[in-house]
Formats: structure tokens, sequence, C-alpha cells
């Protein structure tokens, strides 16, 4: 019988911390260990306490919180469920009750029962609004660059309402950016042309050339920015025309229109001048509706006649005073983007009758490219602007129509009057 010889390393170790005896390959290792474990540091034993604790502490938590995606997604659904049948049922309901008040006035009572339904489901609860809680489509801008999964909807009312905030503050500092941007822009390159013709002093061409592009990347990313934002709040709630949201698309690509154009295109230097109006006085418009409709706006949310997530947007909120003051100041914008667009294409509509430049290089002292990007710049400008003008006059029709009829159209309250 052979017996297993001594394990050198161990008995060496043995002797160099005093153990008397070798330590043998075949013997269980636990005198071994049980001379490490008594040889440990006491930190050590309390830092590997502690570790286990807190293993055990996230496995835990990994469990509760496991558990508790498995509800919410379960309520979640049934939510979405129920959000959609009662959307249906409420229009089903509410177009049949109108048809019938139209030939007996006794059903006045049930039609504003089913408005205030109506108003509560679209954001005059205590929940905000419902429709959230279904699965919509995601609009375009926001499949496109954030992907056609991605989930921007606020549950929780504090985080919605902030993102309302810091839309309006967006807003805000935009508009003071866009006016003072434009207008510095506007203010150099007149003296620029004036000290061109009288050939004194460093005309800064170049760097207020450089300053128009900068401008203009600011610009694209504005109405870009706004498109998301505006997406973002409607998916949370926010009542918005899907014009003022497609404006923005039309207005970012007029933007990367105005980019590719070359800077030293003489039909460029003479256009962007009274291009450069517009945004100066688009600045005004935001800030006056930001200033007058925010304030009437919160009236209105208390009067439970306008949703809590309802923004300031390119029609907003109506009142005597916006009949008096904001729908002209809109309607003069409106004038002036037709009247710039219709400079453009009276200027330069001649480079597109002309055969040179589309399928081989053109010359370049005919400004063919400069020439037609301002057409095609024109015709985005009037066909902006008349929608921006059936937009407004639709507004503005619905809500002397209202006002006709008397407040009839009861908006939704939490509780009942009854």
């Amino acid at each position: 019988m052979t017996t297993a010889k001594p394990c050198l390393v161990h008995s060496q170790a043995n002797s160099n911390l005093g153990l008397s005896g070798p330590c043998p390959r075949t013997a269980p290792p636990c005198a071994w260990r049980q001379s490490q474990v008594d040889m440990t540091d006491p930190a050590l034993e309390s830092a590997s306490h502690k570790a286990d604790l807190l293993l055990t502490q996230t496995r835990n938590l990994s469990s509760r919180a496991r558990g508790y995606n498995q509800r919410v997604i379960s309520e979640s659904d049934a939510l979405a469920e129920e959000v959609v049948g009662v959307s249906r049922a409420l229009k089903r309901d509410l177009q049949a009750a109108r048809v019938a008040l139209q030939s007996d006035d006794r059903w006045e009572e049930v039609v504003n029962q089913l408005e205030r339904a109506q108003g509560v489901l679209h954001g005059n609860g205590p929940a905000g609004d419902l429709r959230r809680y279904a699965k919509t489509r995601q609009p375009y801008v926001l499949s496109l660059l954030l992907g056609p999964s991605s989930n921007v909807v606020a549950l929780r009312k504090d985080q919605s309402q902030q993102m309302k905030v810091d839309y309006h503050r967006f807003r805000n500092r935009s508009a003071y950016t866009m006016f003072a941007f434009a207008a510095v822009l506007q203010w150099g390159l007149r003296r620029t042309q004036a000290l061109s013709e009288s050939r004194d002093g460093v005309s800064m061409a170049p760097v207020l050339l450089v300053g128009v592009q900068l401008f203009v990347c600011w610009m694209l990313f504005y109405y870009v920015a706004s498109a998301l934002r505006e997406s973002v709040l409607k998916l949370n709630g926010s009542h918005i025309r899907p014009w003022w949201i497609h404006h923005h698309y039309w207005a970012a690509g007029t933007s990367c229109l105005l980019l590719s154009l070359p800077v030293d295109s003489p039909t460029f230097r003479k256009a962007i001048n009274g291009f450069l109006w517009w945004p100066m006085l688009q600045s005004v418009v935001i800030l006056t509706q930001n200033r007058y409709q925010r304030r009437r706006m919160y009236t209105r949310i208390a009067l439970g006649k306008n949703s809590t997530m309802d923004v300031v947007a390119g029609d907003g909120v109506g009142a005597h005073g916006q009949l008096v003051f904001l729908y002209p100041l809109l309607f003069l914008l409106q004038g002036l983007q037709v009247y710039l667009g219709g400079v453009m294409i009276k200027h330069s509509y001649w480079a597109m009758l002309r055969t040179e430049g589309y399928l081989n290089l053109e010359n370049r002292d005919d400004d063919l490219w400069g020439n037609r990007g301002f057409f095609l710049a024109g015709c985005l400008m009037i066909f902006m602007a008349w929608n921006n003008f059936y937009n407004t006059v639709g507004s503005l029709v619905g809500l002397v129509a209202k006002k006709s009829k008397g407040g009839r159209r009861v908006t939704a309250s939490v509780e009942d009057d009854d």
C-alpha cells in the first residue's frame, strides 16, 4: 500500500506560520483553510459580511422590481384597452346625441354630459389626458430620430408638467436669440453694403456671411427641436394642431436649402437682407404669444376650459385681446412671408427656365444655383404662409363659432355638479 507524499508547498507554509506537521495532498483541506480563516484580518471579515448582505439585498430588490414591472405592464395593458373602448363609445354616442339635438332640444343635457366626459378623457381629470395610456402611433419625427420603439410618454403628472414648462422656456430663449441674431446681422449687412458703395473702411463682409450661415444653422436646430418638443407634448396630452408641427418640418427644410446656397452668390447677398426681417418679426410674435397667452391659458385651465397640458402654439387660446392684437400680428407675419417669397420668385424665376446646370456644371458667372435655390425657398415661404393663414383662420372661425353658441359647450370637470 502506497502512502501519499507530503505537499512540500503546504509544509513550508505551515512551518512559516508556526504550524506543526505537513499538509498531505490527500488529506481534507479543512485544516489548511481553517488556519487561513484563523489568521484573517477582522476588517476583511466585516467587509465580507457586508458584501454578502448587499448581494442578498440586491437580489431581493431585483425580484421586487421584476414583480413591479409585471404588475405595471399588466395594469397598463388593461388600462389601454379600457381607454380605447371608452373613447370609441364616447365618440359614437356623442355623434349620435349631436344629431338628435338638431331635431330635439331635450338632448342638450345629454350632449353636455357627454362633452364633460370627453373633457375628462382629454385631460381635465386628475390623471391628465387619458389617451396617452393608449398605444398610439408616434409622430414621424420621433420615429425617424429616436426609433419606432422609443417611449416618451411621462406617466407622472409632475414630469409632464415640467415638459410643458421647459417648452415655454425654450420658446422664450429662442425668441430673444432669434431677434438679437437677426438684428445684428441685418445691421451689419446694411453697414457692409454702405461701406462697399463708398469704398471706405473695412466691410467685414466675409465674417457677416459666415454669421448668416451660422444663423441659418441655428434656425435649423430651432425648428427641429421645436418639432421634437411639440411631438412629445402632443403624445403627453397637449392639444396642438398638426400643421404647427408640420410647419417646423418645412421650415427646417427651407433652412437646409439656404445652407446649400453659395454665400458668395450675388443673389444670396441681395436676398438675405430681406429674409432676415421674417425671423425678427417671428420672434416678436413668439414673445407676444408667450407673454399674453400663457397668462390667459392659466385662467382657462382653472376654469376647466383647457387641459393642464395645453401649450402656447400657433393658434393658442382665444380671448378678446387676442382678436384685437395677436391675430393681426399673425396675419402681418404671414403677409410678410408671402411678400418675401414673391420677391424671391420674381427675381429668380428666370434661372428655372434655363437648361444649363441641371445635368452639367453651370457657368460660375451665371449664378444659376443661387437663383434656383432662392426660387425654391420663395415657393416654400409662400406654401408655409398659406397654410399658416388657413389654420389661423380656422382657429379664428372656431373661436367665433364657440362664442356665438353662447357657451353651450361645457367642458369637463372632475366632479359631477348634480
